[in-house]
């Protein structure tokens, strides 16, 4: 249990008793120290303990974490770094299994920007296998992301924060690929000319109020424009919706 020590006595005959201070100083809260039992009797001893030694005991004793002096405080503080240890190690595991399937690359919204932003500029480069890996850059909001696959085939996309893709060039024929909208998303489809095709179908999106459109050579997939979240197997050769 703690005891309330004076610095300088509060008495006179008591340990580093001061004449010169006013008794408004003496019970200052500049002049009084919490110590055990133990160390209280230990301080009495004036010639280890003089008065600035006490002095600087108390300015370290301050100096410490709150943390230190508050139980609840300290659990709160252990809760929210076990939840980033969650958090991380879910990244972590979700990296694994792209770089043990090297099949799919999962294209992340906003729950990327609350575990963690990359510096605007700065080049990353993560290994994921013997032959896979990603290289990525965050640029004007996009973030840049190159991926070579296990046969040596390279990905490239650019994300946002809000999940949206542009100028993706994927790594096998477009032809070969198919877009993926759940039925439950769709609010209304529309068939209008293609830039880069006879006709393109822009799907209108619930909720996130997204658009997709497909565009296509006759009845062969041509590309497409994502405004929405959105993952991209590239074993399966699909672009699905989310």
């Amino acid at each position: 249990m703690a005891e309330l020590c004076h610095i300088e006595a509060a008495e006179p005959g008591g340990p580093r008793y001061n004449p010169n201070q006013t008794d408004e100083e003496r019970r200052a809260p500049s002049n009084l120290l919490f110590l055990c039992h133990e160390h209280h009797t230990v301080t009495n001893d004036v010639v280890q303990y003089p008065v600035a030694r006490l002095q600087e005991m108390k300015r370290a004793h301050e100096a410490l974490p709150k943390v230190v002096f508050n139980y609840e405080l300290l659990l709160q503080l252990l809760d929210e770094v076990f939840a980033e240890q969650t958090v991380i190690r879910n990244l972590l595991e979700v990296s694994s299994q792209i770089g043990t399937t090297s099949a799919s690359f999962p294209i992340v919204g906003p729950e990327l920007q609350d575990s963690w932003t990359p510096e605007e500029g700065r080049f990353y480069q993560t290994h994921t296998g013997p032959k896979t890996w990603f290289k990525y850059m965050m640029r004007d909001g996009w973030l840049h992301i190159e991926q070579q696959l296990e046969d040596g085939a390279i990905a490239y996309y650019e994300v946002n924060e809000q999940g949206n893709v542009r100028n993706p060039r994927l790594p096998y024929p477009m032809r070969e690929y198919r877009v993926l909208i759940p039925e439950a998303l769709v609010l209304n489809r529309q068939r209008i000319p293609s830039a880069i095709g006879t006709h393109a179908i822009r799907t209108t999106l619930k909720w996130s109020k997204g658009t997709v459109i497909e565009h296509f050579v006759g009845e062969r997939f041509a590309g497409v424009e994502c405004q929405a979240r959105c993952t991209i197997d590239q074993k399966e050769r699909t672009i699905t919706i989310l």
